[in-house]
Protein backbone atom coordinates (compact mmCIF):
# COMPACT_ATOMS: atom_id res chain seq x y z
CA UNK A 1 0.00 0.00 0.00
CA UNK A 2 1.02 3.44 -0.80
CA UNK A 3 3.54 3.46 -3.84
CA UNK A 4 3.54 6.72 -6.72
CA UNK A 5 3.63 6.71 -10.23
CA UNK A 6 4.36 10.08 -12.40
CA UNK A 7 2.56 10.61 -15.46
CA UNK A 8 3.98 13.14 -18.02
CA UNK A 9 0.14 13.53 -19.95
CA UNK A 10 -0.66 14.66 -16.22
CA UNK A 11 1.70 16.70 -15.76
CA UNK A 12 1.70 18.63 -18.80
CA UNK A 13 -2.53 19.30 -18.12
CA UNK A 14 -1.38 20.57 -14.80
CA UNK A 15 1.24 22.78 -15.46
CA UNK A 16 -0.96 24.49 -17.69
CA UNK A 17 -3.26 25.66 -15.09
CA UNK A 18 -2.86 29.63 -13.99
CA UNK A 19 -3.07 29.41 -9.93
CA UNK A 20 -3.37 33.12 -9.62
CA UNK A 21 -2.18 35.03 -6.75
CA UNK A 22 0.03 33.64 -3.52
CA UNK A 23 -1.36 33.05 -0.03
CA UNK A 24 -2.34 29.49 1.83
CA UNK A 25 -2.83 26.44 -0.46
CA UNK A 26 -1.22 27.50 -3.82
CA UNK A 27 1.71 25.55 -3.67
CA UNK A 28 3.04 24.32 -6.98
CA UNK A 29 4.27 20.80 -7.83
CA UNK A 30 6.90 20.97 -5.34
CA UNK A 31 6.28 22.78 -1.96
CA UNK A 32 8.06 25.21 -0.96
CA UNK A 33 11.83 24.49 0.77
CA UNK A 34 12.19 21.66 -2.39
CA UNK A 35 15.98 21.44 -2.57
CA UNK A 36 18.65 20.18 -5.23
CA UNK A 37 18.05 16.92 -3.43
CA UNK A 38 14.53 16.29 -4.72
CA UNK A 39 15.64 16.88 -8.40
CA UNK A 40 18.46 14.63 -8.13
CA UNK A 41 15.68 11.79 -6.84
CA UNK A 42 13.53 13.01 -9.03
CA UNK A 43 16.05 11.95 -12.01
CA UNK A 44 17.36 9.07 -10.69
CA UNK A 45 14.13 6.81 -10.19
CA UNK A 46 12.27 9.16 -13.33
CA UNK A 47 12.21 5.84 -15.33
CA UNK A 48 10.44 3.59 -12.25
CA UNK A 49 7.74 6.36 -12.08
CA UNK A 50 6.42 5.61 -15.25
CA UNK A 51 7.36 2.38 -16.15
CA UNK A 52 5.64 -0.28 -14.22
CA UNK A 53 8.67 -2.97 -15.57
CA UNK A 54 11.44 -0.98 -14.12
CA UNK A 55 9.59 -1.29 -10.87
CA UNK A 56 9.45 -5.16 -10.54
CA UNK A 57 13.59 -5.84 -9.54
CA UNK A 58 13.34 -3.37 -6.85
CA UNK A 59 9.55 -5.25 -5.56
CA UNK A 60 11.20 -8.39 -5.74
CA UNK A 61 14.18 -7.22 -3.49
CA UNK A 62 11.87 -5.92 -1.12
CA UNK A 63 9.61 -8.66 -1.31
CA UNK A 64 6.31 -6.75 -2.02
CA UNK A 65 4.22 -8.82 -4.80
CA UNK A 66 1.33 -6.33 -5.42
CA UNK A 67 1.73 -2.49 -5.16
CA UNK A 68 -1.12 0.11 -4.67
CA UNK A 69 -0.11 2.54 -7.10
CA UNK A 70 -1.21 6.06 -7.51
CA UNK A 71 -0.77 9.48 -8.64
CA UNK A 72 -0.37 12.35 -5.88
CA UNK A 73 -2.08 15.16 -8.71
CA UNK A 74 0.24 18.24 -8.34
CA UNK A 75 -2.27 21.00 -6.14
CA UNK A 76 -2.46 23.25 -9.22
CA UNK A 77 -5.00 20.32 -10.53
CA UNK A 78 -7.31 21.44 -7.88
CA UNK A 79 -7.25 25.01 -8.57
CA UNK A 80 -8.38 24.30 -11.99
CA UNK A 81 -11.91 25.03 -12.92
CA UNK A 82 -14.16 21.89 -12.70
CA UNK A 83 -14.39 20.74 -16.19
CA UNK A 84 -10.27 20.68 -16.65
CA UNK A 85 -9.86 19.62 -12.84
CA UNK A 86 -11.89 16.74 -14.41
CA UNK A 87 -9.96 16.61 -17.66
CA UNK A 88 -7.10 16.56 -15.45
CA UNK A 89 -8.57 13.04 -13.62
CA UNK A 90 -9.48 11.67 -16.51
CA UNK A 91 -5.74 11.65 -17.98
CA UNK A 92 -4.87 10.10 -14.48
CA UNK A 93 -7.21 7.68 -14.10
CA UNK A 94 -7.07 6.41 -17.81
CA UNK A 95 -2.88 6.79 -17.18
CA UNK A 96 -3.25 4.47 -13.88
CA UNK A 97 -5.50 1.85 -15.67
CA UNK A 98 -3.19 1.35 -18.83
CA UNK A 99 -0.18 1.21 -16.13
CA UNK A 100 -1.68 -1.66 -14.28
CA UNK A 101 -2.51 -3.54 -17.18
CA UNK A 102 0.80 -4.00 -18.43
CA UNK A 103 2.10 -6.07 -15.50
CA UNK A 104 -1.28 -7.61 -14.48
CA UNK A 105 -1.57 -9.61 -11.06
CA UNK A 106 1.83 -7.10 -9.49
CA UNK A 107 -0.38 -3.66 -9.22
CA UNK A 108 -3.39 -2.61 -8.22
CA UNK A 109 -4.72 1.20 -9.35
CA UNK A 110 -6.39 3.87 -7.56
CA UNK A 111 -7.57 7.24 -9.17
CA UNK A 112 -8.07 10.72 -9.09
CA UNK A 113 -11.13 12.69 -8.73
CA UNK A 114 -11.87 16.92 -9.24
CA UNK A 115 -12.89 17.50 -5.67
CA UNK A 116 -13.09 21.24 -6.50
CA UNK A 117 -16.04 19.95 -8.30
CA UNK A 118 -17.92 17.82 -6.36
CA UNK A 119 -20.66 16.67 -8.88
CA UNK A 120 -17.91 16.22 -11.77
CA UNK A 121 -16.16 14.16 -8.48
CA UNK A 122 -18.55 11.66 -8.36
CA UNK A 123 -19.27 11.09 -12.02
CA UNK A 124 -15.69 10.41 -11.83
CA UNK A 125 -15.50 8.43 -9.53
CA UNK A 126 -17.96 5.91 -10.36
CA UNK A 127 -16.03 6.12 -14.18
CA UNK A 128 -12.87 4.97 -12.79
CA UNK A 129 -14.35 2.04 -10.84
CA UNK A 130 -17.25 1.15 -13.13
CA UNK A 131 -15.43 1.38 -16.45
CA UNK A 132 -11.53 1.31 -15.82
CA UNK A 133 -11.48 -1.13 -12.90
CA UNK A 134 -9.72 1.13 -10.38
CA UNK A 135 -10.04 0.00 -6.69
CA UNK A 136 -10.12 3.42 -5.04
CA UNK A 137 -8.99 7.15 -5.08
CA UNK A 138 -6.24 9.32 -3.86
CA UNK A 139 -7.15 12.65 -2.62
CA UNK A 140 -5.23 15.67 -1.24
CA UNK A 141 -5.89 16.81 2.41
CA UNK A 142 -7.51 19.93 1.45
CA UNK A 143 -8.61 21.47 -0.98
CA UNK A 144 -8.55 25.12 -1.77
CA UNK A 145 -7.98 24.75 2.32
CA UNK A 146 -10.95 23.90 2.79
CA UNK A 147 -11.39 21.09 5.05
CA UNK A 148 -12.55 17.81 3.69
CA UNK A 149 -15.22 16.99 6.38
CA UNK A 150 -17.35 19.92 5.46
CA UNK A 151 -20.56 19.71 4.14
CA UNK A 152 -19.41 21.11 0.36
CA UNK A 153 -17.81 17.44 0.02
CA UNK A 154 -20.74 15.06 1.17
CA UNK A 155 -21.39 13.60 -2.40
CA UNK A 156 -18.04 12.26 -2.79
CA UNK A 157 -18.11 10.59 0.33
CA UNK A 158 -21.68 9.00 -0.07
CA UNK A 159 -20.76 7.79 -3.63
CA UNK A 160 -17.56 6.41 -1.89
CA UNK A 161 -19.36 4.01 0.43
CA UNK A 162 -21.99 3.72 -2.11
CA UNK A 163 -19.17 1.93 -4.66
CA UNK A 164 -17.62 0.92 -1.22
CA UNK A 165 -14.35 1.75 -2.39
CA UNK A 166 -11.43 3.18 0.02
CA UNK A 167 -10.24 6.89 -0.34
CA UNK A 168 -6.52 7.37 0.27
CA UNK A 169 -5.40 10.53 1.77
CA UNK A 170 -2.00 12.10 1.02
CA UNK A 171 -1.14 15.26 1.85
CA UNK A 172 0.81 18.04 -0.40
CA UNK A 173 2.87 19.68 1.61
CA UNK A 174 1.33 22.12 4.02
CA UNK A 175 -1.17 25.04 3.52
CA UNK A 176 0.15 27.36 5.55
CA UNK A 177 4.02 27.03 5.09
CA UNK A 178 5.45 30.05 6.19
CA UNK A 179 7.31 28.54 9.01
CA UNK A 180 8.36 25.70 7.27
CA UNK A 181 10.20 26.26 4.55
CA UNK A 182 13.59 25.47 6.21
CA UNK A 183 15.43 22.04 6.73
CA UNK A 184 12.39 19.62 4.81
CA UNK A 185 10.28 20.91 7.84
CA UNK A 186 6.69 21.02 4.95
CA UNK A 187 7.15 17.51 5.06
CA UNK A 188 8.84 16.33 8.10
CA UNK A 189 6.53 18.21 10.68
CA UNK A 190 3.73 19.94 7.96
CA UNK A 191 2.73 16.99 6.43
CA UNK A 192 1.91 14.64 9.57
CA UNK A 193 -0.04 18.05 10.85
CA UNK A 194 -1.94 17.95 7.43
CA UNK A 195 -3.25 14.59 8.13
CA UNK A 196 -4.05 15.18 11.43
CA UNK A 197 -6.31 17.95 10.76
CA UNK A 198 -8.27 16.07 7.74
CA UNK A 199 -9.32 13.27 10.16
CA UNK A 200 -10.11 15.79 12.91
CA UNK A 201 -12.64 17.10 9.94
CA UNK A 202 -13.85 14.12 9.04
CA UNK A 203 -14.54 13.33 12.44
CA UNK A 204 -15.98 16.08 14.35
CA UNK A 205 -17.75 17.38 11.14
CA UNK A 206 -19.93 14.33 11.17
CA UNK A 207 -18.93 12.86 8.11
CA UNK A 208 -17.43 8.95 9.83
CA UNK A 209 -20.96 8.93 11.83
CA UNK A 210 -22.76 9.63 8.56
CA UNK A 211 -21.00 7.18 6.21
CA UNK A 212 -20.48 4.24 8.39
CA UNK A 213 -19.46 2.34 6.16
CA UNK A 214 -17.11 4.83 4.81
CA UNK A 215 -12.85 3.44 3.75
CA UNK A 216 -10.94 6.24 4.43
CA UNK A 217 -7.20 4.95 4.36
CA UNK A 218 -4.27 7.98 5.84
CA UNK A 219 -0.78 8.19 4.37
CA UNK A 220 1.89 8.06 6.66
CA UNK A 221 1.05 6.14 9.52
CA UNK A 222 -1.82 8.88 10.25
CA UNK A 223 0.26 11.58 11.11
CA UNK A 224 -0.06 12.75 14.79
CA UNK A 225 -3.41 12.02 15.77
CA UNK A 226 -3.00 8.53 16.83
CA UNK A 227 -0.18 8.73 19.06
CA UNK A 228 -1.69 11.91 20.96
CA UNK A 229 -5.33 11.00 21.25
CA UNK A 230 -5.53 12.14 25.11
CA UNK A 231 -6.15 15.80 24.77
CA UNK A 232 -8.64 15.53 22.51
CA UNK A 233 -10.77 13.29 24.68
CA UNK A 234 -10.13 15.79 27.47
CA UNK A 235 -11.35 18.38 25.55
CA UNK A 236 -14.45 16.46 24.45
CA UNK A 237 -15.07 15.94 28.04
CA UNK A 238 -14.71 19.72 29.49
CA UNK A 239 -15.26 21.49 25.55
CA UNK A 240 -19.14 21.54 24.88
CA UNK A 241 -18.14 22.45 21.08
CA UNK A 242 -16.25 19.90 20.45
CA UNK A 243 -19.31 17.83 20.92
CA UNK A 244 -21.28 19.36 18.28
CA UNK A 245 -21.73 16.71 16.07
CA UNK A 246 -20.25 13.53 17.46
CA UNK A 247 -21.49 11.80 20.98
CA UNK A 248 -18.20 10.13 21.69
CA UNK A 249 -14.52 10.47 22.62
CA UNK A 250 -12.68 11.20 19.36
CA UNK A 251 -9.89 8.62 19.87
CA UNK A 252 -12.93 5.88 19.47
CA UNK A 253 -13.07 7.09 16.03
CA UNK A 254 -9.16 5.68 15.17
CA UNK A 255 -10.16 2.44 14.45
CA UNK A 256 -12.85 3.52 11.86
CA UNK A 257 -10.02 4.54 9.62
CA UNK A 258 -7.00 2.51 7.86
CA UNK A 259 -3.37 3.47 8.00
CA UNK A 260 -0.25 2.31 5.90
CA UNK A 261 3.27 1.55 7.73
CA UNK A 262 5.58 4.77 6.62
CA UNK A 263 6.51 6.13 10.08
CA UNK A 264 9.84 4.12 10.12
CA UNK A 265 9.32 3.58 13.95
CA UNK A 266 8.44 0.23 15.47
CA UNK A 267 7.39 1.75 18.90
CA UNK A 268 5.07 3.88 16.77
CA UNK A 269 3.76 0.86 14.63
CA UNK A 270 3.11 -0.87 18.05
CA UNK A 271 0.77 2.22 19.07
CA UNK A 272 -0.63 2.40 15.43
CA UNK A 273 -1.91 -1.28 15.95
CA UNK A 274 -2.91 -0.75 19.78
CA UNK A 275 -5.22 2.33 18.86
CA UNK A 276 -6.64 1.57 15.44
CA UNK A 277 -6.52 -2.81 15.63
CA UNK A 278 -4.37 -5.18 13.13
CA UNK A 279 -7.01 -4.92 10.94
CA UNK A 280 -6.49 -1.79 10.06
CA UNK A 281 -2.94 -1.08 9.42
CA UNK A 282 -1.01 -2.02 6.19
CA UNK A 283 2.55 -2.21 4.78
CA UNK A 284 3.26 0.61 2.92
CA UNK A 285 6.44 2.06 1.73
CA UNK A 286 6.11 5.44 -0.22
CA UNK A 287 7.68 4.39 -2.80
CA UNK A 288 9.92 4.84 -5.35
CA UNK A 289 11.57 8.59 -3.98
CA UNK A 290 11.89 10.36 -1.04
CA UNK A 291 11.80 8.67 2.47
CA UNK A 292 10.87 5.31 1.50
CA UNK A 293 10.79 1.96 3.77
CA UNK A 294 13.52 -0.01 2.01
CA UNK A 295 12.69 -2.85 3.62
CA UNK A 296 8.61 -3.15 4.43
CA UNK A 297 8.74 -6.71 4.83
CA UNK A 298 11.46 -6.61 7.45
CA UNK A 299 9.78 -3.22 9.59
CA UNK A 300 6.52 -5.24 10.27
CA UNK A 301 8.32 -8.64 11.13
CA UNK A 302 10.97 -7.38 13.38
CA UNK A 303 8.34 -5.22 15.27
CA UNK A 304 8.16 -6.50 18.92
CA UNK A 305 5.07 -7.17 20.24
CA UNK A 306 2.74 -8.26 17.26
CA UNK A 307 1.37 -11.60 17.15
CA UNK A 308 2.05 -13.31 14.02
CA UNK A 309 -1.40 -13.22 13.12
CA UNK A 310 -0.84 -9.45 12.88
CA UNK A 311 1.95 -9.11 10.96
CA UNK A 312 0.31 -11.31 8.50
CA UNK A 313 -2.96 -9.21 8.52
CA UNK A 314 -0.37 -6.01 8.01
CA UNK A 315 1.48 -7.30 5.74
CA UNK A 316 -0.87 -8.95 2.97
CA UNK A 317 -4.22 -10.28 4.36
CA UNK A 318 -5.73 -6.10 5.57
CA UNK A 319 -4.74 -4.54 2.01
CA UNK A 320 -5.74 -7.77 0.34
CA UNK A 321 -9.62 -7.62 1.75
CA UNK A 322 -9.94 -3.81 1.47
CA UNK A 323 -8.81 -3.86 -2.31
CA UNK A 324 -10.68 -7.05 -3.43
CA UNK A 325 -7.27 -9.19 -4.30
CA UNK A 326 -7.96 -12.76 -4.05
CA UNK A 327 -4.62 -14.51 -2.48
CA UNK A 328 -2.87 -17.69 -3.37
Amino acid sequence: MHTHVALPEVLELARKVKVRGSGPGKQNWIPAGSSREHDRQAKAVAKKLVEPKARLKDMDAMRVDIQVVSMNLPTPAYWADGATGRRIARACNEGIAEFVAKVPGRFIGIGAVPLQDVNRSVRELNYAVNELGLRGVTIPSNIRTRDLGEPRFRKFWAKAEELDVPVFIHPRGFTHDDRLRKYFLWNTVGQPLEEALVMASLVYEGVMDDYPDLKVVVAHGGGYLPYYPGRGDKAFDSRPETRANIDRKPSDYLKRFYFDSVIFDREMLRTLVKRAGDTHVMMGTDYPRGEIETDPVGFVSRTSGLSASSKERIMSGNAAKLFGIELT
